[in-house]
């Protein structure tokens, strides 16, 4: 048998890569069109509020750079986008965010074949550890004294009852917002919600609250119902609705919770509470009530027992009151007992 010749295999070679070039070259792309196509591929894998935070932060970066084609793009600009952020005071914890959106995208087009900037380049910030912000009881009663009791007006009415369900529950912000009417068991009160996180282990999981918050809920619905004749609701089966601007009849969103416990804190003169703030109320009060990690686990919908951590942690005057107690009282007892025993060598 005769040996192929290795200028005939040269050139199937080179015939197949031409054939198959479509794989190696592409057209240029725009900035905004790859944000674009690049979002809708995300929709396929994660929760759309993931989404639309990376799609923000995207166009941002795009905003600044004025649009380029993206194998323009260099780590130089990315440095210089992170750095004035840096200059400007941006939180730190907020650049983790920033930085893994910006490394989903090059990775995604870089798979493609595209020439852009290798994403292990872009750093990830350390996230910088702060004690968690715990609702207390006196903040909560001050809160919601400034919301109106004796009133017809919808958004004091609703934001009663999704407060103190935040406050009962430990619930997400984005869990509660996702209750639909078919979710509630008012008889029992408990629900059952979608849980953000943890969805292979426990894609649901069921909260509680109790006859206060009931009470708020059972107004709310009774007010929900009264606007439902009033007025067409886009997201029909939704709890929580927006009832006074252009979003009217739509499910109410996370940013539009953040600004009414925003507003209601600053107009209560208390440190400005969030959603998370009460779940940790919730996860710290089961801790100090004598409850285990687990319970924390499966009461809040955590993936694992490590994410529970956080909530076992003690505030500078619970810290100081258990080592006292651990340190300086046991101590004294003795010294009690010492001065009543009588001396060495003398009877009682």
């Amino acid at each position: 048998m005769g040996t192929r010749s290795p200028g005939m295999f040269q050139l199937r070679v080179i015939s197949f890569l031409w054939e198959k070039q479509d794989i190696y070259t592409h057209k240029a792309m725009q900035f905004k069109e790859a944000i674009d196509q690049f979002s809708g591929w995300r929709r396929f894998k994660v929760k759309g509020q993931t989404v639309k935070g990376y799609d923000q932060t995207l166009r941002q970066f795009c905003l600044f750079l004025r649009n380029p084609e993206i194998e323009d793009i260099s780590i130089n600009h990315v440095m210089e986008y992170l750095n004035g952020m840096k200059d400007m005071g941006w939180d730190q914890n907020s650049f983790v965010g920033k930085c893994m959106a910006l490394r989903k995208f090059f990775e995604f087009y870089r798979l493609q074949g595209y020439a852009v900037i290798n994403e292990e380049l872009i750093p990830i910030m350390q996230a910088e550890h702060k004690l968690p912000r715990v609702a207390t009881e006196d903040q909560y009663k001050k809160f919601m004294a400034v919301i109106p009791v004796k009133t017809n007006d919808a958004r004091y009415i609703r934001n009663r009852a999704l407060v103190s369900m935040l406050w009962d529950t430990g619930a997400r912000n984005g869990e509660l917002l996702s209750l639909n009417i078919k979710d509630l068991d008012m008889e029992r009160r408990r629900a059952l919600i979608r849980t953000e996180k943890a969805r292979s282990r426990r894609p649901f999981r069921e909260i509680f609250w109790t006859a206060d918050t009931h009470g708020n809920l059972v107004q709310w619905l009774k007010k929900r119902d009264e606007l439902k004749k009033k007025m067409q609701f886009k997201d029909a089966d939704a709890i929580f609705l927006s009832v006074t601007n252009s979003q009217s009849g739509q499910r109410f969103t996370i940013r539009g919770v953040g600004e009414m416990l925003r507003k209601y804190s600053l107009k209560a003169k208390i440190p400005i509470l969030n959603a998370h703030s009460f779940r940790h109320r919730v996860g710290h009060h089961i801790i100090k009530s004598g409850g285990s990690s687990a319970d924390v686990m499966n009461i809040l919908g955590h993936s694992s027992v490590q994410s529970t951590a956080i909530y076992t942690m003690m505030s500078d005057v619970e810290l100081e009151k258990r080592y006292r107690y651990f340190m300086e009282e046991p101590a004294q007892e003795k010294s009690r007992v010492a001065r009543e025993l009588p001396p060495v060598g003398k009877s009682a």
